[in-house]
């Protein structure tokens, strides 16, 4: 595990950087130490060897000091020119103030170190940190090979109908025992161009973001896919789709993210969703699918059951997750307030997605491609769950055996 210090006096600032990092991979939150003062960082630096520090630029030389924007330069310079301290293998200064950021900036640039600008209203500096420690984890660690373990890897969020439509395709499944892992998993296979592309599936234990995410985390360190795909059902947004539709979610976020508020006598709810986009070689084919109406019609032609009149049709836009089932007529106004275009409704795309975009390396692709069986109202029903698992499966088939490009 990663040793990291951040040397900050802002209590709320400290809160949301380790926050924002402990999910990652390689960081134990018991592994973070906090400094609130230069002196106290310091003492610190001289006994213990950390793999990074985050700087704060404008910190208190002392607790009964306040905090000068010189105080943290003055002290960068130190570790990195003073034999006395445990120098860190990274370092990263972190500022809210721009000007203080411009008059460190020299000073980091000049030992080949960043600055980054921190923000209460942006995620920017996640972005970064993140990538920093990502990069740490794996020069620190040996453990995890940096080449893919197997192509596609399949999550499902029920056993019924959408991982037993995904059984159902003719790729050879069988079981697969993981150590000491709860979780099932099963390999399949599929040709293309007379190569043998591996396949992994597994379904989680309930439905909901958090079973998602780390089902798919569980996949990402076991096999190192290629590529990561979600299938199953999803619910509509009426005037965009039709029933059995497939969407792929570009870009999927969660909805009920933000917090409340009051506003003189109102409770009000302030919306402030992270939105992952699809990655644009995957769009770019993804567009391409949506126009191959040969391969649509044949989906829908082969399927045996009940089935809605509309045409079977592949659509890419926003899909948006949230934490419960929702059938009341509520769910589209809410979540077309956050994203005028969204054409979906579910419960685990975004958990996937931020899974896989906080994985570490090899770089995991990730998409979510869910069919409509409703439309999250009054009428919601379960009478076409089975053939929008079906057209979901099915167009993942056709998808990865014509289009996804697996070297």
């Amino acid at each position: 595990m990663l040793r990291i210090l951040i040397v900050d006096d802002d209590a709320q600032k400290v809160r949301r950087v380790a926050e924002a990092i402990s999910a990652l991979p390689g960081v134990d939150p018991d592994a973070i130490d906090v400094a609130n003062t230069a002196r106290d960082a310091r003492v610190r630096l001289t006994s213990t060897a950390y793999d990074l520090l985050i700087l704060d630029v404008a910190l208190p030389e002392r607790a009964d000091l306040p905090p000068a924007a010189d105080v943290g330069i003055a002290l960068l310079k130190e570790v990195c020119s003073r034999g006395r301290y445990v120098r860190p293998k990274q370092i990263v200064g972190l500022t809210a103030f721009s000007d203080a950021l411009e008059r460190a900036e020299p000073d980091f640039t000049q030992e080949l170190w960043h600055v980054i600008s921190y923000s209460n209203a942006s995620t920017e500096w996640v972005e970064a940190l993140s990538k920093k420690i990502k990069y740490l984890y794996l020069s620190v660690t040996n453990h995890q090979a940096l080449e893919y373990g197997s192509d596609l890897c399949i999550i499902t969020a029920l056993e019924v109908p959408e991982q037993s439509a995904i059984l159902d395709l003719p790729w050879g499944w069988e079981f697969i025992e993981i150590g000491n892992e709860v979780a099932t998993f099963r390999s399949g296979w599929f040709e293309v161009d007379g190569h043998r592309k591996r396949v992994i599936a597994a379904c989680a234990n309930r439905m909901g973001m958090t079973s998602a995410a780390i089902l798919a985390m569980k996949a990402i360190y076991c096999f190192r896919p290629r590529y990561l795909a979600m299938t199953g059902i999803a619910a509509g947004i009426k005037g965009e789709c039709d029933l059995g539709d497939v969407v792929v979610g570009d870009p999927t976020w969660d909805y009920g993210s933000g917090k409340w508020a009051s506003r003189g006598s109102k409770r009000v709810f302030e919306m402030a969703p992270r939105q992952i986009p699809l990655p644009a070689s995957l769009r770019s084919r993804f567009e391409r699918f949506a126009q191959d109406r040969s391969t649509l019609d044949r989906i829908q032609q082969e399927w045996r059951g009940a089935m809605p009149d509309s045409k079977l049709k592949m659509l890419l836009g926003p899909m948006a997750s949230g934490a419960a089932v929702r059938a009341d007529g509520d769910a589209q106004r809410e979540v077309r307030a956050q994203h005028r275009k969204a054409v979906a409704i579910e419960m685990e795309a975004f958990g996937v997605m931020a899974a896989a975009h906080d994985a570490p390396l090899p770089e995991v692709k990730a998409f979510v491609m869910k069919s409509i069986c409703d439309f999250a109202d009054g009428e919601k029903s379960d009478n076409y769950q089975a053939y929008a698992a079906y057209t979901s499966a099915s167009a993942l088939r056709s998808f990865a055996e014509k289009y996804l490009q697996l070297d």
